[in-house]
C-alpha cells in the first residue's frame, strides 16, 4: 500500500516540474520584449515561491498536530500500561495475602 502511494508521489512531483518547466518555456517563448518576458517570469515566481512558503508552513503545522496527537496516545496508552500493571501488582498481592491466611487458618 505505502508503494503506491511513493509511487503516486513520485508521478505527482514530476508532473508539478513538468508543469513548472512547461510554463516557464511558455513564459520564455512567448512572443514578448525581454524585458517583459524577465518581469513576468520575476512575478511569476516570486508567486510560486510565495506559495511554497504557505504549504511549507501548513505542512509544518499539519506535522506538529500529528506529532502533538500520537504524543497524547503514547501518554494515554502508556497510562493504562502502568494502571493495568498496577491492578495485576495488587491482585498478585491479594492472592499471596488470602494464602498465607489460609494456611495461618
Amino acid at each position: 500500500m505505502s508503494d503506491n502511494r511513493n509511487d503516486a508521489a513520485g508521478y505527482l512531483g514530476w508532473f508539478f516540474f513538468g508543469a513548472l518547466a512547461g510554463a516557464a518555456a511558455a513564459l520564455l517563448l512567448a512572443p514578448r520584449t525581454g524585458r517583459e518576458a524577465r518581469e513576468l517570469l520575476a512575478e511569476r515566481s516570486s508567486e510560486l515561491a510565495r506559495k511554497a512558503g504557505e504549504m511549507a508552513t501548513e505542512a509544518q503545522g499539519r506535522a506538529g498536530e500529528w506529532l502533538d496527537k500520537s504524543r497524547e496516545v503514547f501518554e494515554e496508552q502508556t497510562q493504562r500500561l502502568v494502571t493495568a500493571f498496577e491492578a495485576g501488582r495488587e491482585a498478585m498481592r491479594e492472592e499471596i495475602r488470602k494464602e498465607a491466611a489460609a494456611e495461618r487458618g
